[in-house]
């Protein structure tokens, strides 16, 4: 199940931190604590927050006190920034944050310093950009736009600090600074846009393009929500050598349900694998099972980690060994009757009905039937969808083999006619995986941005993403409108919500868990 940034994190760029809304501690500390959980590295103590008058180096860390340091004069600075004031204040934060991590893992013991960055002592420019680069993209995962805010932050600190115009010992030239930004800034948005596009890549069923950029991502970031995709790119390719006794059902982890549809008609009249491909499909499972338990190690509590690990278990054909799993880390999330039932909590549910489902002899069938019974009726659009498809499947209904596209409501069909992709040639490529020549390749436009996946032999696929403002209130289809099952094969679950994919628009949706749409990707597959 796909973990997607939009859907879990709220976006701040609306909000300004006027002295009303709590004092600067409070502040400061929810937005450290957005920044670490957004992370998702629990394998190292949060560091505490002090607020500081001293007001000589912006922000520190300080690795024995385990405490990021931020002056009073840096906060106010922050509050200067109006609607991007919690944007600036995570780029100060998310910095030392990074610097956290560092100390702790390469064992040093040396105090940073936010306003001599390089300069400071034993610092390397090299490191203070990898924490520049690691904290832009880790506030961005948590919904901040530290992007656009961070050069104009830069210049704000080195006029308020009287550094403007000076070059002092201890402290790098304002213009040296500025370029270090806009280095850090290109590279941060590289890894934002790989990926926001990797994730769009598994709806349209790029799974090997996909994985190329989780990887390339891993290199800068390595954060429990990239091994988590990771892992789920690894699975859908598994999905590629077809297995009719597992994969007749729909697991929380599925994408691109529109190659489903050759798998069934070459696995027609077969009941087992074809023992030929059946070890290309457990590597690729082993793979993705290894990227799920370096997630939940990160962090013990991610749950969409756990799903889908437990769906991996399963498409391995072992669900004696899922159900312990799931009895182990998840069966107890879904027994709190007294909160209201999630999306998350309900692809819970699906991932065990569907272990139920397996288990030998049968014997814990009528336990998967209730289950999908139950959550047909659910208010989340998903995870009725999710249940009703697994019912049928458990009847042992049969595919149609006629792919049905939901039907788009006019107000997005009126916005997708103009959305069209430009040239895309000329653009500057980064190389994203050179073994097996993979680059990657973006243009910012008004409103919307414009990718390229690409090899020696030209493009491969190009995705233009435009969010949804003109019809925020637009909706696929209401929560309990049925669909014959067909219809299903184009859906990708997503956390708080999930991707619908129509092939006849050359189109991706994002939508929210009751249907309304968030965004929208125009996608070409060059060449087919």
């Amino acid at each position: 199940m796909l973990k997607k940034t939009i859907w879990h994190a709220a976006l701040c760029l609306g909000f300004s931190i006027p002295l009303s809304a709590g004092t600067p501690q409070a502040v400061a500390q929810a937005v450290l604590d957005k920044l670490y959980a957004a992370n998702g590295n629990y394998q190292f103590k949060k560091p505490k927050l002090i607020i500081s008058p001293e007001n000589k180096k912006v922000a520190a860390y300080s690795p024995w006190k385990n405490a990021i340091v931020l002056d009073e004069k840096a906060y106010g600075i922050c509050q200067d920034f109006g609607r991007d004031s919690l944007s600036a204040l995570a780029y100060m934060l998310g910095h030392e944050l990074v610097h956290a991590y560092q100390s702790q893992i390469k064992g040093q013991h040396l105090k940073t310093n936010f306003l001599a960055y390089d300069q400071g002592y034993n610092a390397d420019i090299r490191t203070e950009k990898v924490a520049d680069i690691q904290g832009l993209f880790n506030a961005y995962l948590a919904g901040y736009g530290v992007l656009k805010t961070m050069p104009d932050v830069i210049e704000r600190i080195y006029r308020e600090y009287g550094l403007t115009g000076k070059t002092l010992p201890g402290y790098p030239a304002l213009e040296a600074r500025k370029a270090s930004c806009r280095e850090v800034v290109e590279i941060a948005q590289t890894l934002c846009n790989v990926f926001e596009s990797s994730n769009y890549l598994l709806a349209i069923g790029q799974t090997g393009l996909a994985c190329s950029g989780y990887e390339y991502v891993l290199r800068y970031y390595q954060g429990r929500e990239v091994y988590n995709n990771l892992g789920v790119a690894y699975t859908l390719s598994a999905r590629e050598f077809w297995s009719p006794q597992l994969d007749k059902y729909t697991y929380p982890v599925e994408a691109d349900w529109f190659t489903k549809l050759s798998r069934i008609a070459a696995a027609r009249g077969q009941e087992h694998i074809d023992p030929s491909v059946e070890p290309l499909r457990l590597a690729f499972l082993e793979k993705a099972s290894a990227q799920f338990a370096e997630a939940a190690r990160l962090d013990p509590a991610y749950v969409t980690a756990r799903i889908n690990h437990l769906c991996a278990l399963n498409m391995m054909g072992r669900p004696v060994e899922a159900l312990k799993y799931a009895e182990l880390h998840l069966l107890k999330r879904t027994r709190d009757k007294k909160r209201q039932p999630t999306q998350e909590t309900e692809m819970i549910e699906i991932a065990l009905g569907i272990t139920y489902a397996l288990q030998p002899g049968n014997a814990r069938k009528a336990d998967a039937e209730a289950i999908f019974r139950r959550l047909s009726e659910s208010k989340n659009v998903l995870s009725a969808l999710y249940a009703r498809q697994n019912a049928q499947s458990l009847r042992g209904e049969t595919e149609s083999g006629i792919l049905l596209e939901m039907p788009l409501p006019a107000s997005l069909r009126k916005v997708l006619e103009q959305m069209q992709l430009g040239r895309t040639d000329g653009l500057e490529r980064t190389p994203l995986d050179e073994k097996a020549g993979v680059w990657f390749a973006q243009k910012q436009g008004a409103g919307s941005v414009t990718m390229v996946f690409s090899n020696k032999q030209g493009n491969l696929v190009s995705l233009m993403r435009f969010p949804n403002q003109l019809t925020p209130d637009a909706a696929v289809f209401p929560p309990h409108e049925d669909l014959q099952h067909t219809a299903y094969r184009n859906l990708v679950a997503a956390r708080e919500g999930f991707y619908l994919k129509s092939p006849r628009d050359n189109v991706v949706l994002k939508v929210d868990s009751r249907g309304r749409v968030l965004e929208m990707v125009k996608y070409v597959e060059h060449g087919q």
